[in-house]
């Protein structure tokens, strides 16, 4: 017994020295640790703590060792016992038989001829070019219908003269971002004469059409925030809608009364919810469709419902208008009814880049916080120096209440083109012309009935389709349609078929994954104002026996 009770007394000795230990520890800790900022609130939420629950204490103080070790442990540690180590045979051996996955999927044997037919142009883009073919044979004297230069200010002597002027003054790049030293002056005075021209407070300049609205969308739009976009928008404006991260609804193309009923049913909802931006994204001429919308109706319905309106003009300006200052000049709306304006420099003006105008407000917002503004180098000057020589031209020829002499030939080429392929009996059974009348582009495309009768589809992805169900699962061998493809060929040899009778046209090159919304391959004709009436009779024989050539191959199987 006495033994017993010795151990007994012994260990609470320990127990009682090692409580002393503890509580020295304890004393010490505390008045370091009330040294530091902050903390008597650490202390005290300890105390409170171990008076309550002293294992929660205890586990707390593990969970924070465990953590100040993981955190400073090495993250590439490891064991020496469990390395391997290789000869300098069995490196080099491993190394030559790894085969790195490819980065993207190899092109399709069915699908390479689209890298063949691509035309490369020798020398200017003008009226009539010549074109070297992937067997290095080339075609001369053929009349350009692909090109996008709708006045043909690419190749006008005073546009040429301004910019080789601008380059001996101050070089060709403009070496550097605009918010630093990639501003020069004509950069500047580009601003001022686009604003000037469509009527805005201000603008701003892109280093390329296509990033401007990809720039422009995100700046004011976020989470939360909803635009409602038409469903016939340009792949720009697609993934502008998609990057913003807002909440998006689509309409149907160009149609304002189902606009109507979706802002209706939207009432109660952004009624209850947080305030929020809203938008409504449209075009002032689709660049997909070659139609526009009706402005007048369009800014009423936006003002009533109290959405901001974002209009692409990026095909309107330069040849909507009397004098080309887009669909607003058309309904003769006012430019600060469209909260923001987004326009290309690479179509009518005949050069490169773009622009957005809008009150000073919202440009000076871009400045700070456009991406493609921030980020990417100034458009070189003398490009800048063309589209305002452009501007000058179009608005020293201006005649009150009468279309511009720069204008009128390109308008009046589009209106005999059109009607020839609309009221042509050839073609009645073939095709349909979706563009109207006033667009500079002819949209063709092949009969609803004929498409059936090919065993073709009406339309080639968008929501719902195996495209985009591929797209989300990331499934890349999904990615090719073989209709879209066998479509695409066959308007791809009326091509060849025309530019063998000196033709060119060209035809729309979309890859399914990329765009949101539904398409259907056309074959297109881009009008410029140099093009005679004798150029549009040649063009219109020469596509009307190609069309129906294809198509009566087709149909047999050939």
């Amino acid at each position: 017994m006495s033994s017993l009770a010795s151990q007994s007394a012994e260990s609470s000795n320990f127990l009682i020295g090692l409580a002393y230990q503890a509580n020295h520890v304890w004393s010490e800790t505390t008045n370091l640790l009330s040294k530091f900022p902050g903390g008597e609130f650490i202390i005290n939420y300890i105390k409170a703590s171990h008076k309550n629950d002293p294992w929660r204490t205890l586990l707390e103080a593990l969970l924070a060792l465990f953590a100040i070790k993981y955190f400073l442990a090495s993250r590439y540690s490891q064991d020496e016992r469990d390395k391997m180590l290789l000869t300098k045979k069995e490196v080099e051996e491993l190394i030559d038989e790894w085969e790195p996955a490819p980065l993207v999927p190899e092109v399709r044997d069915d699908e390479r001829w689209q890298l063949e037919t691509n035309p490369l142009i020798e020398g200017p883009v003008a009226k009539v070019v010549d074109i070297k073919h992937a067997d290095n044979s080339i075609s001369s004297g053929v009349i350009n219908f692909a090109s996008l230069d709708f006045l043909g200010m690419s190749t006008n002597k005073d546009v040429i003269e301004s910019s080789v002027d601008c380059i001996r003054d101050v070089g060709v790049g403009a070496c550097g971002p605009p918010n630093f030293y990639g501003t020069q002056s004509v950069h500047v005075r580009f601003r001022e004469d686009i604003a000037s021209f469509l009527g805005a407070e201000d603008a701003i300049m892109y280093g390329q059409d296509f990033a401007t609205p990809i720039s422009v969308l995100p700046c004011f739009l976020k989470r939360g925030d909803i635009i409602i976009v038409d469903g016939g928008v340009n792949i720009a404006l697609q993934k502008a809608a998609l990057i913003s991260r807002c909440n998006i609804e689509w309409f149907n193309h160009n149609d304002l009364d189902h606009l109507e009923e979706i802002l209706e049913g939207l009432q109660e909802d952004l009624a209850d919810g947080p305030l929020n931006r809203r938008f409504i994204v449209t075009e002032g001429l689709f660049e997909n469709f070659g139609d526009s919308p009706d402005l007048k109706r369009l800014v009423e319905i936006k003002n009533r419902y109290k959405f901001r309106l974002i209009l692409d003009e990026s095909t309107s300006i330069g040849t909507l208008g009397n004098n080309g200052r887009g669909l607003a000049e058309v309904y003769n709306i006012p430019r600060e009814e469209i909260e923001i304006t987004i326009g290309s420099m690479a179509r009518a003006f005949g050069t490169s880049g773009g622009f957005c105008v809008g009150d000073k407000d919202m440009i000076y917002h871009q400045v700070l916080t456009s991406n493609a503004y921030v980020f990417s180098a100034s458009l070189p000057p003398y490009v800048a120096k063309a589209a305002c020589t452009v501007i000058k031209l179009i608005e020293d020829n201006e005649i009150e209440g009468k279309p511009n002499p720069y204008l009128k030939q390109l308008r009046d080429n589009g209106a005999y083109l059109h009607n020839l392929f609309v009221n042509s009996k050839d073609l009645s059974e073939l095709i349909t012309v979706k563009s109207t009348e006033y667009s500079p582009s002819l949209h063709l495309r092949l009969k609803p009935d004929l498409r059936r009768k090919l065993g073709l589809p009406d339309v080639y992805g968008g929501p719902g389709s195996v495209i985009q169900k591929a797209l989300k699962n990331g499934n890349e061998e999904l990615y090719f349609d073989e209709y879209y493809n066998l479509e695409s060929y066959n308007l791809q040899l009326i091509i060849n078929r025309c530019i063998e009778n000196k033709v060119l046209p060209t035809r729309t090159k979309r890859i399914l994954h990329h765009e949101l919304l539904p398409v259907v391959p056309e074959l297109i004709l881009h009008l410029s104002a140099l093009h005679s009436r004798e150029d549009l009779d040649h063009a219109f024989d020469v596509v009307s026996k190609a069309i129906i050539y294809q198509v009566n191959n087709w149909k047999s199987g050939r």
